[in-house]
């Protein structure tokens, strides 16, 4: 054993360990993308670089080896930049979505891809566990949304899009007509109680989402019920008893209601404010004037409130929904109550919620004719199931036809990608040096894996698995410069090149550029 020293704490290792795995073992997350257990280094990310012995120059963690007393810099200032550096030129080589166009698209950032797979295959709970997940009236949104999300469905630009909000629609119909409905689990009760001024859609939302994390609820709205817009500005689309099932699905959480009582005066709110642990004003248009908020800051539109906690100038009253701001979309009235419930959650708590806007991503330019043929080559034929079919009363065998012409842009890999943890962690703009950008380039397609060359960074990898694999043809790299790209031997498939190590190199790859082909 030998006692190297990383940013001046003390590690033990053997002699023959390498400073990645001594930075490991005091749990240091190195971005190490191309080194793989028990195998020789691949040196070709260059992103877990470390300064040794304060020289001038930095050396790849993966590839050297540790000996006693040996100086480490590895978490400093410079060598975070290089590391930065390093993964913004494998964004720039790197094409792929993380997310679809369409969850991209939908204000309330629902996993739509994932609901359509499982719609697909015939899961409709799951289906609906996901949906849920993101928006707590699914039902409503169903039949009052303008589907914003289908304008960015990439199947639209080939022929018509998905039938997005419909088949979410028929999931939400489906489990309410059921003598079960959805129930999502709920956290040991936190002890903190909030306050809810508005029973429509961004506080109906609201406490859908608190309710989940343990805080006791009460919607206080002027009302004699539950609804707000909903009950007025959409009642030729929106029947009563739908309304009203999914009204109840909320409250059935254990929600406390108080109707036909408003803030009357600032009193009234003062009240509020002590004998709850919050307040969220979701009280829509008809926000209460300046008699009632005596000391809440305003602007031209709404209430004014911090972008990150959606807190007010007044410490423990929060503000959502068109309260704040106008929002002409019910979606977004949800995609707002949802985020304040984060907020909110995260201040009792005593943790701020992500910064939404500094969220990493990667995106795909938008495809040419070519690239679209290419992208659409293998999805079924068929085309956009009526609408009607999916309305009131519709077939399992619509929904499920129309769920499988689901291109499905989104990365399956993203809770695995490496790429997408280390650009994240070291808040990497992928912009930085794309310049044009990597196109997409196609997927070779076999029975056992999928390769996508556009999101492969040459990390070496699966050209080491297949190399130890005697029923592998193998992986090369081939062309030069930016060209450089991995091939099967010519006249071979992808799974005759990996072997039996094909699930290995899905398991292994650090971006998601193979996956196993019940991953496409």
């Amino acid at each position: 054993m030998v006692q190297v020293w990383i940013d001046n704490v003390s590690v033990e290792v053997p002699h023959d360990a390498t400073v990645l795995q001594a930075a490991r073992k005091l749990g240091i997350d190195l971005p190490a993308m191309c080194s793989l257990a028990d195998h020789d280094p691949n040196t070709s990310c260059m992103c877990c670089l470390v300064r040794v012995d304060g020289s001038d120059s930095f050396v790849p963690s993966c590839a050297t080896n540790v000996r006693e007393g040996m100086q480490v810099e590895s978490e400093t200032r410079e060598v975070h930049a290089l590391r930065k550096t390093g993964i913004e030129l494998l964004l720039a080589d790197h094409a792929g979505d993380c997310h679809a166009p369409c969850q991209n698209t939908c204000p309330a950032k629902m996993d739509i891809p994932n609901m359509l797979r499982l719609v697909a295959d015939g899961d409709y709970l799951a289906a609906l566990a996901t949906v849920k997940r993101d928006i707590a009236l699914p039902a409503i949104l169903g039949r009052v949304c303008p589907e914003v999300c289908e304008q960015a469905c990439r199947r639209g630009q080939h022929d018509s899009p998905a039938a997005i909000c419909k088949i979410k629609r028929f999931v939400a119909d489906r489990d309410l007509e059921s003598s079960d409905p959805y129930r999502p689990e709920l956290s040991t009760d936190s002890g903190k109680r909030v306050a809810i001024v508005g029973a429509g859609p961004t506080g109906l939302t609201a406490a859908y989402h608190l309710r989940q994390c343990g805080h006791r609820c009460t919607l206080i709205d002027s009302a004699a019920s539950a609804g707000g817009r909903l009950q007025s500005d959409f009642a030729s689309e929106l029947p009563a008893d739908v309304l009203q099932a999914e009204v109840s699905a909320v409250l059935s959480l254990d929600v406390d209601c108080q109707w036909n009582q408003g803030l009357a005066s600032a009193a009234s709110l003062d009240v509020l404010l002590r004998d709850y642990d919050a307040v969220l004003l979701a009280t829509g248009r008809g926000t209460p004037g300046p008699d009632v908020l005596l000391d809440v800051e305003r602007t031209k539109s709404g209430l004014r409130v911090d972008a990150h906690t959606r807190m007010t100038s007044r410490e423990g009253l929060f503000a959502a929904g068109n309260a704040v701001r106008p929002y002409k979309l019910v979606v977004q009235s949800v995609a707002e109550g949802k985020l304040a419930a984060e907020c909110i959650d995260g201040w009792l708590r005593g943790a701020l919620p992500p910064d939404r806007r500094h969220a990493y991503e990667t995106r795909l330019a938008r495809l040419t004719n070519q690239e679209l043929c290419d992208f659409c080559d293998g999805a079924v034929p068929t085309p956009r199931v009526d609408g009607r079919l999916l309305s009131d009363g519709a077939s399992e065998d619509a929904a499920r036809s129309e769920a499988e012409r689901c291109l499905e842009c989104d990365c399956r890999a993203l809770a695995s990608c490496l790429l997408h943890h280390y650009a994240s962690m070291y808040d990497c703009d992928a912009q930085h040096y794309r310049g044009e950008g990597r196109r997409f380039e196609g997927r070779l397609v076999g029975n056992r894996v999928t390769l996508e060359q556009g999101k492969c960074i040459l990390c070496g990898i699966c050209v080491q698995l297949a190399a130890e694999t005697s029923d592998a043809a193998g992986l090369a790299v081939v062309h030069r410069g930016v060209d450089t790209r991995l091939a099967p031997p010519p006249g071979s498939t992808i799974d005759e090149a990996l072997g039996s190590a094909a699930s290995k190199c899905a398991e292994a790859c650090p971006t998601g550029a193979i996956i196993t082909a019940a991953g496409r």
